[in-house]
């Protein structure tokens, strides 16, 4: 079989282009070969698709997920270079995650199920989902949802990293799970939103409809039966719960690019609206954090939102462009203030 290490550089687009007829040729007289070629393109599309890291990143974050499943299984997981850099990003959404997603399984099996979709939802857009099963996803601005190649056949199990709303088909034998860092959703058929945003400390999950099984990776005593209205707010860090009761007009909404805000506070209110209209917001004094927000926006511009913002919060804002680029900025501070005294 030809060098792994050619076929990567091949793949990646790191060998000079006198010798990419010459790799190419030798990568065709052999099946096997041709096989990990295409396999190694399926998983360096998958890496694109999610963010780009640096070769030092990717074998370092591989070293990481090689130990931590090894304490976690016993198992010395030994796999090929291409490999290395797909399970390197799958890494980003948890080990936990990751060791929910291939389950327990030999060396030479997690090779072998490494085939999966990655759908992103960029910054800025909505994303509508079709999966295998027939179930409907939509999918929040800096979203990714992960599924493998079984799914719908042996299980309907996901990865979710980001904001989902999940209109879920019904099949009693074959559970749809979601995993989100350490929590699991656990349904049958029913619709529910799931936002679990890396950046936030907590993840969401509000049920329409149906009934949801949440639990978690790292507490098998951590089980509870969400009900038809209810949210649940989770906090990895502490492993504690919330439940809160929520009018079905309020939430979810932003699947049909509505936005809603009840008592916001603005840190929220900029964070969503920095994932909507992929913009970075700087805030100049701390003051900002102190106002709260109500409001409800269909199909208005940024500029719309941020002049009734403006208007019914004593927060003012400049949009920038930095110089050199083309890429804006919103400042945000207390037009209460006098500059001198921020």
């Amino acid at each position: 079989m030809k060098n792994l290490d050619d076929i990567f550089n091949l793949v990646t687009g790191n060998v000079a282009p006198e010798q990419k007829k010459e790799v190419y040729s030798a990568i065709k007289e052999e099946s096997e070969s041709e096989e990990l070629y295409r396999k190694a393109k399926v998983a360096w599309a998958f890496m694109a698709s999610t963010r780009k890291m640096s070769d030092y990143k990717i074998e370092k974050s591989y070293k990481k997920l090689q130990s931590r499943i090894s304490s976690k299984t016993g198992l010395r997981i030994i796999l090929p270079a291409f490999v290395r850099y797909a399970a390197a990003v799958i890494l980003l959404a948890g080990v936990s995650a990751l060791m929910f997603y291939l389950g327990r399984q030999d060396s030479g099996d997690m090779v072998s199920e490494l085939k999966y979709t990655s759908v992103v939802a960029e910054k800025g857009q909505i994303s509508k989902v079709i999966l295998p099963d027939s179930s409907i996803v939509w999918l929040n601005s800096g979203t990714t949802l992960i599924y493998d190649n079984k799914f719908s056949q042996n299980n309907r199990n996901l990865i979710l990293k980001g904001q989902a709303f999940l209109d879920v088909r019904k099949n009693k034998n074959l559970p749809l799970i979601v995993a989100s860092g350490d929590l699991r959703v656990k349904v049958l058929g029913t619709r529910f939103d799931v936002c679990a945003y890396p950046d936030e400390k907590n993840i969401q999950v509000f049920l329409e409809s149906g009934k949801v099984e949440l639990s978690s990776i790292n507490d098998n005593s951590f089980k509870y039966n969400l009900k038809p209205g209810e949210m649940a707010e989770y906090y990895p860090l502490s492993n504690k719960m919330m439940i809160k009761k929520i009018a079905g007009e309020d939430y979810p909404s932003w699947q049909n690019g509505t936005l809603i805000f009840r008592d916001t506070p603005m840190g929220d209110v900029i964070k969503r609206l920095e994932r909507k209209f992929d913009i970075e917001f700087a805030v100049n004094d701390s003051s900002v954090y102190k106002s709260v927000f109500n409001a409800n926006f269909k199909n208005e511009s940024l500029k719309e939102i941020l002049d009734y913002i403006q208007f019914s919060c004593p927060i003012k804002y400049q949009r920038i462009t930095e110089k050199g680029t083309v890429k804006s900025k919103i400042i945000l501070s207390n037009r209460l203030l006098p500059t001198n005294q921020k």
